[in-house]
């Protein structure tokens, strides 16, 4: 399990989910599931940076990003390995609604 504690929110991965602890609530993903992590803005003149993971956003402090920035590679690496090995005549197969196996 690869556990990663900042300030306001702490992420375990265990190679195929994620799980999000924030302040105010948790949130659970498949790598399946998830685009890639993005930095959507900053730096900015505090060295926060916003990134966004699933349905959410966290500004991360310059200090905490250097930390952040590896966790996000090997989640990211376990969502592009997800993403190939995907069915590639299914496109809502990463959105939970795919429909092989049924009828």
């Amino acid at each position: 399990m690869d556990e990663l504690v900042l300030r306001t929110v702490v992420f375990q991965f265990d190679g195929r989910v994620l799980e999000i602890f924030g302040l105010t609530d948790t949130r659970r993903y498949h790598v399946a599931q998830l685009k890639e992590p993005e930095t959507v803005r900053g730096p900015n003149r505090k060295g926060r940076s916003t990134v966004k993971l699933g349905s959410n956003a966290f500004d991360i402090d310059a200090d905490e990003m250097a930390l952040l920035t590896p966790f996000l590679g090997r989640v990211t690496e376990a969502i592009r390995a997800a993403h190939a090995s995907r069915p590639v005549d299914d496109p809502d197969w990463t959105h939970g609604t795919s429909s092989a196996g049924s009828g």
